[in-house]
């Protein structure tokens, strides 16, 4: 777990969008998305293509009907509720230290309290919500389904995207 968090946190640092990653993307989301996808800050917009190209791959190992097109827009989207400037590499990496050691306390910074630590967790742990809502703004109901419980606890319904997605996610 923390060796994934360590190369998380260099590949932020490092993170530039490819001409190759540029023309992927487009070539799956409709105008509108890419907005959303663009609002995000450069290293989110890489960890969502890793996202992407992971599920892919992964989705090949599911012996279940799998939509493909559909399971790229949501790891593309899967962290739109973190636009620029909400939570940069500093404070994402502030976010998950004070989330592991402190979980509880952490947790309810997230979920009342006031100034810019508390601002910070809620970004950190309701961004699949927040993303979710601005989708469900511009129509896209069924990606929003799903973004809005990557971060939850699986459940026997879950579709095979959302699984996919869970494990791509964790990998990238």
């Amino acid at each position: 777990m923390m060796i994934g968090r360590v190369r998380q946190f260099f590949w932020a640092a490092f993170a530039r969008i490819s001409a190759s990653d540029r023309e992927y993307m487009e070539g799956s989301l409709v105008p509108a998305l890419r907005r959303l996808f663009f609002a995000m800050s450069v290293p989110d917009q890489c960890h969502a293509v890793r996202t992407a190209r992971c599920a892919q791959m992964l989705m090949h190992k599911f012996s279940e009907p799998v939509d493909s097109a559909f399971l790229t827009r949501c790891a593309l989207l899967h962290d739109i509720g973190r636009k620029k400037g909400d939570l940069g590499t500093i404070w994402k990496s502030i976010a998950v230290l004070f989330s592991t050691l402190f979980p509880k306390c952490a947790y309810a910074y997230g979920n009342g309290s006031e100034g810019l630590l508390a601002k910070k967790m809620r970004v950190y742990f309701h961004h699949a919500e927040i993303g979710a809502d601005l989708l469900e703004d511009l129509g896209f109901a069924a990606e929003a389904a799903v973004i809005r419980k990557h971060h939850k606890a699986p459940a026997d319904d879950d579709p095979p995207e959302l699984r996919i997605l869970r494990m791509a996610d964790a990998k990238s």
